[in-house]
């Protein structure tokens, strides 16, 4: 009675029924051997000290403990494989699934389907790994590796592949693909890790979206450094309403802020931003403070500031289409280097601590008004960093899903029917998803100094003209097809994300990068007689300052729409 009294006791310790039915054999296994286990040696040794090692009492507890255990751990097994049975046969009336990746992610799915919570009926994994063919894995049998996809979604009459691995290429994502096209499958995918890092679950299966085409980098941001550059402070945004500003104020937000000051000249934008960060339950607060301005009215900037104090700025407005600054080029240069300005000085006029801006790949060997236009931001961020205001650069280059990029117009292509432009054949690109990119500039910006430019990892370059029949192959139909024009003014084959006399240095996160810029010398002296003439110069006059601050720039025969 005593020894029995003990082990139940023990179980609970150990909290052996914590365990959910459906859980791991192994910790179920565990727990139960650390509450048995202990309380059986401490009743063998009481025995052969008090009676002797030939009693008979030492097999009676070895019979006992050893049928109770068999029996405690046979019930809940028993009851597992019934509902694992009863959860199968209900899942009958659900598409029959594959899961391609037999790793912790796809036996996270299957366990799921097991309980019922996933409305797939998977009938086995695929896996690339010779050594679990044939082997079952919570139960599931692995049948096969990649190249035999086909084959068996084609012999389980399967209608959905599920793509169950975090990090995966290009060339699988493309085999698992064309297998699913082929036999008429539904892909779904998990979700990004970096979108796990967010709060989505492994299970929170998605469809194949273009962005998956470009293969899953394994990116995982620590969120710590951020944490302690945002928490507490008062944040301003600028450019708040555009893809890469609106994901910047959407992931501060869980950093802990006390305050958000959304800037944009957008009306619209900033509304609808304003209304998504209040969850749609009001318009502003005191908390997130939409501000309609411009960045080229330097005194509304300086009452900003003046109001608000904020801490930290994150300078994200700025003219960015290429084609569209060229037609224009005045605009360009009065906004993204009089506006930067303004919000740069005012900075550090205001005793900001820290200055973010959110620069480019296209700033490196300029060759369009836009690019060159970041250069000098850059070298003004240079020259206004103070110990007291540390303004840094993050560049990085062509994000997914935003505004006018060059992805989501193929796709608005091929749904309307009309032939996808492609500039070149040989034009190549890095590209990153916005959430993943706004992470990383967290990171760099946390990590640089005063005065620095960032660089992240973009990855491996994409060919466009490639990528663009991947997209017909898997969107398209028999009308799809791809029309070569030529390269738009401005626009570069390839983009780098240093210029040829930087140089780079590691850093503690091997995504982020330190670049020793080869900054031309601007003072502060010289470059304020250029901006004070900025509203009023002709056209050709601002050029021929653009091209005095960014020599490597060459100025190119333009016509805009107003030319007389």
């Amino acid at each position: 009675m005593v020894n029995a009294i003990s082990i139940v006791l023990l179980l609970f310790v150990v909290k052996f029924y914590r365990v959910y039915i459906g859980e791991s054999s192994v910790d179920l296994l565990g727990r139960g051997l650390a509450g048995f286990l202990p309380m059986f040696f401490i009743a063998v040794l009481s025995i052969a000290l008090f009676d002797s090692l030939t009693s008979l009492w030492i097999p009676f507890i070895l019979v006992a403990d050893g049928s109770a255990f068999l029996c405690i751990l046979g019930v809940r097994e028993l009851y597992r494989s019934v509902l694992n049975k009863k959860n199968i046969i209900h899942a009958n009336g659900f598409p029959r699934a594959l899961v391609y990746g037999a790793g912790e992610i796809g036996i996270t799915i299957v366990r799921q389907f097991q309980k019922g919570n996933v409305p797939y009926h998977v009938v086995g994994f695929v896996d690339d790994e010779p050594t679990l063919l044939g082997s079952y894995i919570v139960g599931m049998k692995v049948l096969g590796a990649i190249d035999t996809l086909g084959v068996l979604l084609s012999s389980y009459t399967c209608s959905v592949l599920i793509i169950a691995i975090s990090q995966i290429d290009q060339e699988h994502v493309f085999k698992a693909i064309d297998a699913a096209k082929e036999h008429g499958c539904e892909v779904k995918i998990i979700p990004r890790l970096f979108e796990m890092q967010q709060g989505a679950r492994e299970f929170d299966l998605r469809n194949l979206d273009y962005a998956d085409l470009l293969g899953r980098p394994l990116t995982y941001i620590d969120r710590e450094p951020t944490q302690r550059m945002v928490k507490g402070k008062r944040v301003l945004v600028t450019g708040a309403g555009g893809s890469i500003g609106s994901e910047i104020c959407r992931q501060l937000l869980s950093f802990g802020p006390t305050q958000l000051v959304l800037l944009d000249n957008d009306e619209t934008e900033l509304h609808d931003l304003s209304l998504r960060l209040h969850n749609y339950q009001k318009e502003w607060s005191d908390f997130i403070v939409p501000v309609i301005c411009d960045i080229k009215n330097a005194a509304k900037i300086d009452r900003i500031y003046e109001k608000f104090h904020p801490q930290i700025v994150f300078h994200a407005a700025a003219y960015k289409h290429v084609p569209l600054q060229e037609l224009y080029p005045e605009e360009a240069i009065t906004t993204n280097i009089g506006g930067s300005y303004n919000v740069l000085k005012g900075a550090r006029d205001h005793s900001v601590e820290k200055v973010v801006v959110i620069s480019t790949d296209k700033a490196v060997n300029p060759t369009s008004i836009m690019g060159a236009t970041k250069r000098v931001v850059e070298q003004i961020a240079s020259m206004l960093t103070t110990d007291a205001t540390e303004m840094v650069c993050v560049r990085f280059g062509n994000v997914l899903g935003s505004r006018g990029s060059m992805l989501p117009l193929f796709m608005d292509q091929i749904k309307a029917g009309v032939p996808i432009t492609v500039t070149h054949k040989d034009i190549i690109r890095y590209f990153m998803a916005i959430p993943e990119a706004v992470g990383l500039v967290f990171k760099a910006a946390s990590m640089a100094k005063g005065g620095e430019v960032m660089v992240l990892d973009m990855g491996q370059p994409v060919n466009i003209y490639d990528f663009a029949q991947k997209l017909i192959r898997y969107y398209g139909n028999s009308q799809s097809k791809i029309v070569i024009t030529s390269l738009r003014p401005g626009e570069k084959l390839y983009e780098e994300l240093l210029a040829n006399k930087d140089v780079t240095l590691p850093t503690e996160d091997k995504l982020v990068f330190k670049a020793i810029v080869d900054n031309h010398v601007l003072t502060l002296e010289a470059f304020q007689k250029i901006y004070e003439s900025l509203e009023t110069d002709p056209i050709e006059k601002l050029l021929e300052e653009l091209q005095m601050l960014v020599p490597e720039f060459v100025v190119q025969q333009r016509s805009s729409p107003l030319a007389h």
